[in-house]
Parts: structure tokens; sequence; C-alpha cells
């Protein structure tokens, strides 16, 4: 660096404070540091400060507004990360709180970089104030000032949110946007741990959240209760919905929707919420509130075609664990009259409808999607009876397994691929694998290569063979060729082995 630039960056400082100068002045500035090495250029920028620079940004002009800031953003990236904010504390807040969006977004980028690269870069203590500041730009009317704000409030050390929670509880002043975004962040850190949680808690951000629910606005009323489900699957959620009477107040809500003008809106909505809570907590919801369930089970009689792939999908959903299957069968008629019809859209609908009704059954009878349970381990025996006593409802002529062979020969893809799910569910039970050696013609079918299928139904495909791999359902010369086929992997081709040869040749 020479003493030379140093002045000549303190004259263009110097010129700034005549108005009529700036524009020039500025893009001379930006010439000047444009092709400086970081460490020259901060000792010039440190030498005559950035000062008169932000007091550039005190103007109606857009375009010297926007000069400045690109200026700025020069000047701000010249230094290692984190330096900005400590050495220019006072400028940044002033930064923070601008009018104009274009100033916001490049302070708040600041110290977004310290959040990603080491939060501990800006001491709690020392720079709690900055923290406070970027938390009430949750409310900001600029969706990246907004986002950023979330993103860092919600990833910052524990002490800093005693002060933090409490000075962006000015949010909840606003519009139904900024309530949404405190709520993101209160839902984002209140997961953590149960100390957050607590914390959330008692400052009233919950119970404020679940006064939400009575709002006339469906959308926001719909985005808080996503927020709320992401909050109950947690062990604290759950508990202080149980504790505290949020259950018991959505369970009205719920009752009420047929009588709601807007009920038609809300319904999806609120069959998502029970599905996440009774996938997680299957046992609490089924023996507690038997009465949100109603409104799964009531979506495959309404005829709403939206409202039917939502249920359909919410189903599966629960069914997916043993729990889940175990609570939904203590349901007994209701639930076995619900399975009957998931059987007849499978057979009976557009291929939509199809689709999602042959997921939601392979969850249903699927029992290696339950994280809780060993791959390896024994099948409750409950599981096993009732799952087969499910599969013989899907169809009586043909037989269910007959009718699952013919519609993975389905000619659409997407139906295929469905069916086959259906099939690897199927397989991970011993009745499954006797059901399929049963059917005239269907290994021979999996084992063929030629048929033509898309690479996702291949991998499919491949895994419900290696489930059979070992099944005492087949003779040798059957368990041979399924050996081979596994061997030779789910792509295999019996064109590329025969041009392979020709080319060995």
């Amino acid at each position: 660096m020479s003493n030379q630039d140093t002045e000549q960056y303190r004259q263009f400082i110097e010129k700034l404070q005549r108005e009529e100068n700036r524009q020039t002045t500025l893009n001379e500035i930006k010439n000047l540091l444009l092709l400086k090495p970081a460490g020259e250029a901060v000792s010039i920028i440190r030498d005559g400060g950035i000062a008169r620079i932000i007091h550039c940004l005190n103007v109606s002009d857009k375009s010297q507004i926007d000069l400045t800031c690109e200026v700025l953003k020069l000047c701000f990236d010249k230094f290692p990360v984190g330096d900005i904010v400590k050495n220019y504390t006072g400028h940044v807040m002033y930064l923070l709180r601008h009018e104009k969006k274009c100033v916001r977004r490049l302070a708040i980028d600041e110290i977004n970089k310290c959040i990603i690269i080491d939060p501990g870069l800006l001491p709690i203590p020392e720079y709690i104030d900055v923290f406070v500041v970027v938390a009430q730009l949750v409310a900001d009317q600029d969706i990246t000032v907004a986002n950023k704000a979330i993103l860092i409030t919600a990833n910052l050390p524990f002490e800093a949110y005693p002060k933090v929670l409490e000075e962006m509880k000015i949010a909840l002043e606003y519009t139904v946007s900024s309530k949404c975004n405190a709520y993101e962040v209160v839902v984002n850190i209140s997961s953590k741990s149960f100390e957050l949680f607590k914390l959330c808690a008692d400052l009233g951000y919950i119970e404020h959240m679940m006064s939400q629910l009575q709002s006339d606005d469906v959308l926001y009323q719909l985005n808080v209760l996503e927020l709320l489900s992401r909050l109950a699957v947690k062990p604290q959620g759950i508990n202080y919905l149980m504790n505290n009477g949020a259950l018991n107040l959505i369970t009205e809500i719920i009752v009420d929707l047929p009588n709601n003008p807007l009920g038609n809106l809300l319904i999806p909505g609120y069959i998502k919420f029970v599905g996440c809570i009774a996938h997680h907590y299957p046992k609490e919801i089924f023996n507690k509130y038997p009465t949100i369930l109603d409104l799964l089970f009531e979506a495959f009689d309404i005829g709403d075609q939206t409202l039917l792939l939502v249920a359909l999908d919410v189903l599966g959903f629960i069914g997916v664990t043993i729990e889940g299957k175990l609570s939904l069968i203590s349901l007994g008629r209701k639930y076995m009259q619900t399975v009957d019809k998931v059987a007849q859209l499978i057979r009976n609908s557009a291929t939509e409808t199809k689709v999602r009704a042959l997921n939601c059954f392979a969850s249903l009878i699927s029992v290696d999607k339950d994280p809780n349970i060993p791959k390896s381990g024994p099948i409750d025996h409950r599981v096993t009876l009732m799952t087969r006593e499910w599969f013989r409802c899907l169809s009586e002529h043909p037989s269910s397994m007959k009718f699952l062979c013919d519609t993975c020969k389905n000619p659409f893809s997407d139906i295929r691929l469905a069916a086959f799910n259906l099939l690897d569910a199927v397989c991970q039970h011993k009745w499954g694998e006797e059901l399929v050696a049963r059917v005239g013609g269907f290994i021979e079918y999996l084992l063929d290569r030629s048929v033509d299928y898309t690479n996702e139904a291949k991998e499919v495909k491949y895994n419900v063979i290696k489930k059979l791999a070992s099944s005492a359902a087949f003779d040798e010369d059957t368990l041979d060729r399924i050996q081979t086929y596994i061997q030779q992997g789910p792509f295999f081709s019996e064109n590329i082995m025969e041009v392979a040869m020709e080319e060995g040749d």
C-alpha cells in the first residue's frame, strides 16, 4: 500500500461533503479500491473511515443510494468476516434500521455471513443489541431481509434468546406475514431443546399461535396450523398441546368445521395436522382425541377429490408405523370400512387417485418403513395377521395377488411403480411370498428383463426380488434364477451383454 493511495482516499472522503461531488467521488472511491488486495484496501478504508460514505445514503435519489450501497459492499467485502460488525457496530445498526431495503439487505448480509461461518464471531454480551435489531427485522416488509432475519435469529446461542425473544414480540403487532415469521423463529428454536421451548411458552408465543386459529384469514390459519404441526412432533411440543388444552381447542374447531362457511378450505389442513401428530403419537391421539380422527375417515365419503387425495396420504402416513397400525386396528369396523374404500379406489379410480391409493395401501402393509423397528427383527404376529386380512380386501375375484400382478403390468408407468411399491410391502411378509409363488407366471414376469421399465421401477422390482431370495415358497431352480438376477443388478440388460460379447469377439 502506498501513502499516495491512503491520501487519495482521504481526499475523496473529504469531497463527499459537497453534494454535487458525490456521484463522481463515489465512483472514484470504487475505482480506487476495486483491484486493491484485501489487506491494502482494509488499511486504506480504516485510515479514512466510512462515515461519510454512509452519509451519502441520506438522500431520496435512488441512483445515489444504489451507488453508495455498491461502494459500501465493496468496502465490506475487503474485510475478514465479522470485522465490519465489530469495527463499525454503530454504522451497522444504523444501516439495519435504514428506510431503504437495499441498505438493510447490505447490513443483514454482513451479520448472516458471521452466523454461517461461526456464530462465535459475535459474542452475545457484546453484540446483543445487534441481534435484537435483527430479530425485529423478521417483521420487515422486504422478504429478503425478513428471511435473513429469520435464519439468523433461529441460529443464535441459547444465552441470546431471553432478550432477543422478548424484543421480537413487536412482530406480533404487525401483519399476518410478520406474525408467521416470528412463529417460524419460535418453532425452529423451540424444537431444539425443552429449555428453549419453555422459554418460548413462558413468553406467550405458543399461546399466541393457538389464538390465531380463530382467525378469519384462511391462508393465515393454515400457515399457523402447519407451524403448530412441526412443533407438535417434538415431545415438548405435544406435551404442551395436550396439557394446556390446545388439542381440546383444535378438537372443538374440527367438530365445528361443517358449520364454518370456509370449512372446505380448512379441512385439508386440519387433516394434515391430525396425520402429523397421529403419526408420531398414535396411542395418545387415538386414546384421548378420537373425535379429531373422524375428520380423516369422513373425508373418504365426502366426494371431494382434493380432500380424498389428502386423506389417502395421511392415512398411509399414520399407518406406516407398527404402533400406527395397531392403533388403527383398535378402531375396529370404522377402520376396516376405510380399508375397503381404499381397495375400491385402487380397483376403480382414475390414475392419480389409483396411484395415491396404492401408495397408501403399501404404507399400511409395510413393516420396513418403521424407523423404530429393527430390520431383521421378528414381526409382531398381530401385524402379520391384520396386514394379511387387509390385503385380502384388495380384490375377491380375481384374488388380491392376481389383481396386483395384473396392476404391475399396467401400461402407465406411474401406476406400475405404485403397484411395485405395494408388492414390495407385501413381500416383507412370509404370507406375501407364498401368495406370489401361487400366482402362475408372476415370478417369471418379475424375472423377465425384456419388459420396459423406468429406472425407478427397476430398482423397486429389484428390491422385491431380493426379498424373495431366501423364501421357502420357491423351488431350487427358481431360487437360482432369483440369485442370478440379484447378482446381475437392477439395470442389467441382455442387449448390453450381447454387445459386450460381440466386441470381445
